[in-house]
């Protein structure tokens, strides 16, 4: 054999096993590991409604309705790989009942409880929680509708706040802005021999995994929905956030705020999605007060 054929077979060979590499990386993207808790709305002391509703495609999306006697109401929308048992997404529960909201939390597609495949980064998941709103309505509980995101969930809620006029005001709270950049980030925070590796595969993993989930990229890129939204919009941003970075949310929020004039920027003192449970007094003040101002 030629040393110009080995090295051929040598370099075939490498190919082969990154593609692989990337192929079983972009498959556990898409099928996170499910977070399933212990606490209810009860141990909160609010009674609850256990709920489940369906997607286009059949799948149940299970999670907990908390009334409160209001024709306001706010949905909370966790993050990737977290579930409604998110300690920031109880902490927010927590706070939103106690000011008066009704409040509605789902397990997203492939997470929790709910059912589905895999997630698909937000994109259709935004269609899942346009189906709750849609439940909302039929109940008489939608008329005053806020969404309150955090991460992924961010995301969702900007996707949401730019197509449907039923949300009336709506917070991101550590959205992701480029699924792209956020995804590098993340590698970049691994303490692995791997991780340069993973940085050189991760342009080819992103694309495997948007085309098995049927998502364009570029949907998953929030700069695009930003000069939609026109209603009261609150954006979260995380000073210490390792996933998202904050240049990132500063221009976005830089678009938003262009044409809509109850476009709002907050920087909290805080990492990826934990300013509710640090700074939980100027949370409250910020993110409750906004949803007291706007959903009359």
């Amino acid at each position: 054999m030629s040393a110009l054929l080995l090295l051929m077979l040598v370099i075939l060979a490498a190919v082969a096993v990154l593609l692989a590499l990337a192929y079983a990386i972009s498959g556990k993207l898409l099928r996170p590991p499910r977070h399933r808790g212990e606490w209810t709305p009860r141990d909160l002391g609010y009674e609850y409604e256990e709920a489940v509703v369906e997607t286009r495609e059949g799948f149940k999306l299970r999670g907990w309705f908390i009334p409160r006697g209001t024709d306001r109401t706010v949905v909370v929308i966790h993050g990737y790989t977290s579930s409604r048992w998110g300690d920031y997404v109880e902490k927010s529960v927590e706070m939103l009942a106690r000011r008066g909201f009704n409040v509605a939390l789902f397990d997203m597609r492939a997470h929790g409880e709910s059912e589905g495949r895999f997630t698909t980064l937000g994109y259709l998941e935004a269609e899942d929680v346009r189906r709750i709103i849609d439940w909302l309505e039929g109940r008489g509980t939608g008329a005053k509708l806020g969404l309150l995101g955090f991460s992924m969930g961010g995301a969702i809620t900007i996707m949401l706040a730019a197509s449907d006029s039923r949300v009336k005001a709506a917070v991101a709270d550590s959205p992701y802005i480029d699924i792209v950049s956020s995804g590098r980030c993340w590698i970049r925070r691994l303490r692995t021999p791997l991780r340069h590796i993973l940085l050189a595969i991760y342009p080819l993993v992103v694309r495997l995994t948007a085309r098995r989930a049927g998502v364009r990229l570029e949907d998953l890129v929030m700069y695009k929905y930003a000069e939609k939204i026109k209603q009261p919009f609150l954006v979260v941003a995380s000073e210490r956030d390792e996933l998202v970075p904050l240049e990132e949310v500063k221009r976005f929020y830089s678009i938003l705020s262009r044409s809509n004039p109850d476009a709002e920027l907050w920087v909290a003192p805080a990492e990826h999605v934990r300013a509710v449970l640090v700074v939980p007094e100027e949370y409250e003040e910020k993110v409750a007060g906004f949803f007291e101002r706007w959903l009359q």
